[in-house]
């Protein structure tokens, strides 16, 4: 069985050959009649966010409560939760409600995986489960304790056990990456230790020694900005390892280098991938963004990979088909809304976003709009979150939401990380309007602030100013240490909130001329190039390039001019293939 069948098992709550199936692979695998990469195999699927499989698990474990299997999918569910939660920025830009939710999940995900280690004699897959949680939580070995072997007993106990993985090994050399708390020297030390130990054959050797390569040029490209050492060390890999040529793609769209070297790479990428039967990372959706025409050629091959990835449950597939619609319309890929729809009912976020932009490039009826864009906001979206508390009476007559929502989705947006949100609940807060319970849900209130909202109000203008946001940097110098005290604090004066540009009443010839709030997300590759007296937003930036489409813009200029447009005090008018923003009369609207 593949990896949807075992889910479709599950979701359905079909328990018997699901359990059977995974136990006799589990057994073979113990009696050395089944080789570490197809166990492995088998539990990867449950790494999944979909929230349909909730019920199936409970009807699993209750079955079977003392089976090893049952735990061991359990908690790679959990982690998929976590990793969803958290989302693909860097470590500045995940939201309080990443964070939270990324630490129960992690301590759920943990607590299952070392409890089935208990359950079977040679638990790989579940060391496996908690070696991956431990490197989501960061690396905690110094240089001395990598020198003199001190690693931590999922390492120990599974090389015990199966001296020949690999698995393991590509776990705790991901956990040594510079970015996550160790360093090259930290990684070159590990995989000089595997060498000389001589318990992996030649082929996983060269394979661990390619990886190191990878993460040393990830590093360079993403976070040193040194491009030359991401190319070097990208196509050691790439030699090493054909897998390894898209890290080379991605090194070379970084560097800007020529058409037929990055088509290379790519052709060398997918037939790899296609034998191989993988799929490809976020930054590979990045590079491919990042093309030009000269990608055509490879563009079946390309999105016959993301399809049946994003046919067999990878929802992070089928958002880059969504995102190629968006960003290049003239490559005609095909619609990736039904992928997309699948995903988002099974409580995928960035797909739940993704149908909202592509409802708004596609002129979809407005109704549509509202309602891809309130899943996405039910999906824990701060950026539609936003968007319905912006226009909420229009929401609330649609859906019948009660008054009270609106704070509740302003809350949502905060906490979920979108920074115009942020500002706006913090000076609510300050103002004495609304507090925040202790049932964590905001009410009005027309009081003086209490200490615990100045508290929280500063916390949220302290993390969107740590993202270069320009009102709260503003609000944050502008304020004295007296003003985050509840005995002398005063209540400061809001403005009204405005929409944004879009109303639903505009005649459809009137909307045609402006440019639609989801699409400066869309358009960000086009929209601030059109415009030369801005700079284009690097893609080489520390944030996950995947995620550039939902950064609305990287410098405070382009923070400013979003933030005019979204007031209705500019607008966006489309002459030919360019885009000029220019002041809103009063008069004329």
């Amino acid at each position: 069985m593949n990896g949807p069948d075992l889910l479709n098992l599950l979701r359905s709550g079909d328990i018997n050959p699901l359990h059977t199936h995974l136990s006799n692979l589990q057994a073979q695998f113990e009696a050395g009649k089944l080789h570490e990469r197809d166990l492995l195999r088998a539990f990867q699927p449950f790494q999944t966010s979909d929230l349909t499989l909730g019920d199936g698990f409970q009807k699993w474990t209750e079955t079977h409560p003392g089976a090893y299997a049952p735990h061991v999918a359990l908690a790679n569910w959990f982690l998929g939760r976590g990793w969803e939660a958290r989302g693909g920025h860097t470590s500045n830009r995940v939201s309080d409600q990443g964070w939270r939710s990324l630490d129960h999940f992690l301590t759920q995900t943990d607590g299952y995986a070392r409890h089935a280690a208990t359950l079977t004699d040679n638990p790989l897959a579940a060391w496996n489960v908690i070696g991956l949680t431990s490197n989501t939580r960061g690396c905690q070995l110094s240089l001395h304790d990598v020198q003199t072997q001190q690693y931590p007993d999922w390492f120990t106990r599974a090389v015990q056990d199966n001296p020949g993985t690999l698995a393991l090994r590509r776990i705790m050399l991901l956990h040594l990456r510079t970015e996550w708390g160790g360093s090259e020297e930290h990684m070159l030390t590990f995989v000089r230790q595997q060498q000389d130990a001589g318990q992996l054959g030649q082929t996983d050797m060269q394979r661990l020694w390619a990886e190191f390569h990878r993460h040393v040029a990830h590093h360079a490209q993403h976070f040193a900005q040194d491009h030359a050492l991401a190319v070097e060390r990208a196509r050691i890999a790439a030699e090493l390892h054909p897998l390894q040529s898209e890290q080379l793609l991605i090194a070379l769209t970084g560097a800007n280098a020529s058409p037929s070297e990055r088509l290379d790479a790519l052709h060398r990428y997918l037939s790899a991938a296609q034998q191989e039967n993988t799929v490809p990372s976020g930054n590979f959706g990045w590079a491919v963004l990042n093309a030009e025409d000269w990608i055509k050629p490879e563009l079946p091959r390309i999105t016959a990979l993301l399809a049946s990835a994003a046919q067999d449950g990878d929802a992070d597939s089928a958002v880059l088909l969504g995102h190629m619609q968006l960003v290049h319309p003239a490559w005609g890929t095909q619609s990736a809304r039904a992928v997309l729809e699948i995903a988002r009912d099974q409580g995928h976020t960035a797909a739940a976003e993704t149908l909202a932009y592509l409802s708004e490039h596609t002129s979809a009826p407005v109704e549509q709009r509202r309602a891809d864009i309130l899943k996405a906001a039910d999906l824990l979206s701060g950026e539609m979150s936003w968007h319905v508390y912006q226009q909420f009476p229009e929401f609330q007559r649609q859906f019948n939401l009660e008054p009270r929502q609106r704070f509740r989705y302003l809350h949502r947006a905060a906490d979920g990380g979108e920074n115009d949100a942020r500002f706006e609940l913090a000076q609510q807060l300050r103002a004495g309007n609304v507090e925040l319970g202790e049932d964590g849900l905001l009410r009005p209130v027309d009081t003086q602030p209490l200490q615990a909202s100045l508290d929280y109000a500063r916390h949220l203008l302290e993390r969107a100013a740590s993202t270069d946001h320009a009102p709260s940097s503003k609000a944050l110098k502008a304020a004295r240490e007296r003003d985050w005290q509840a005995e002398t604090a005063r209540r400061v004066k809001l403005r009204a909130v405005r929409t944004g540009p879009v109303q639903p009443e505009e005649p459809a010839e009137e909307r045609q001329t402006r440019v639609p709030w989801f699409l400066i997300a869309a358009l960000i590759f086009g929209v601030f190039r059109a415009c030369a007296h801005f700079t284009d937003a690097s893609p080489t930036s520390e944030v996950d390039p995947f995620k550039l489409l939902e950064e609305r813009a990287a410098l405070s200029q382009q923070q400013d001019l979003i933030q005019q447009v979204a007031d209705g005090k500019m607008e966006a008018i489309l002459e030919g293939d360019q885009v000029k923003f220019v002041p809103v009369d009063p008069r004329d609207h």
